[in-house]
């Protein structure tokens, strides 16, 4: 480029920067929108930690009443599944008895017959 070509260039740019200037708001309105906003920001925040701790406190009563109803031993909790026959065998009562073989005569004598 020549000397002329950035003269021109120069004056372009700084035809430009005098439009934005009456356009651009000024620094003092600037920092006191950003004030103004940090403000509503920080009123938000508070309102949704108070929503938040709200939703945390109705879920963990919740709980509680939920607790409260389900049985305490989980050894008496019965679960019936739709499959439950497949898993009975025949005869099954046999199997949660003990077999009684009866009285036993022990004899001291071992005389052979």
């Amino acid at each position: 480029m020549t000397e002329h070509n950035d003269h021109d260039l120069e004056q372009r740019f700084e035809a430009l920067r005098r439009a934005q200037s009456g356009v651009a708001p000024s620094f003092r309105a600037t920092l006191s929108a950003a004030r103004a906003r940090r403000a509503a920001t920080a009123r938000h925040r508070l309102l949704g930690l108070v929503a938040a701790a709200v939703v945390i406190a109705s879920v963990a009563i919740a709980v509680l009443i939920i607790r409260r109803k389900l049985p305490n031993d989980l050894a008496t909790v019965r679960l019936n599944t739709p499959t439950d026959f497949l898993l009975a065998l025949p005869n099954e009562e046999l199997l949660r008895t003990v077999p009684e073989l009866g009285r036993v005569t022990i004899t001291l004598d071992r005389r052979t017959p």
